[in-house]
């Protein structure tokens, strides 16, 4: 919505119930379909989490996963991507990451 459609962008859901070798599968299915696997990067929520551990093979073969993904994250990685590597990006996620947690309170009320 915020970005507009995506070309070369997949988004992989799982179910409470996923079998982590066939999660691995779709994830690694996606990845072939939208680039070469130095142009791929893969953005999971939660290290330690299914998705991440099936992104797993892919990170030791060189494809960068980043784990902990929040919607600003994913703002600038789609913003720079036209214009960046995959290893790029992955610097761009995180940083655009540690930047984007912020205690609204004391943000608001600093100077």
């Amino acid at each position: 919505m915020i970005m507009g459609p995506q070309e070369h962008l997949r988004a992989i859901g799982m179910r409470p119930d996923a079998d982590v070798d066939a999660l691995r599968a779709t994830i690694e299915a996606a990845a072939a379909d939208v680039g070469t696997p130095d142009a791929v990067l893969i953005l999971a929520d939660l290290m330690g989490g299914s998705p991440a551990n099936a992104c797993a093979y892919l990170a030791l073969a060189g494809t960068p996963v980043v784990c902990g993904m929040n919607l600003p994250m994913l703002l600038e990685v789609l913003a720079a991507r036209e214009q960046s590597s995959a290893a790029e990006l992955a610097a761009v996620a995180l940083h655009s990451g540690r930047v984007s947690i912020l205690n609204l309170a004391q943000t608001l009320t600093s100077g």
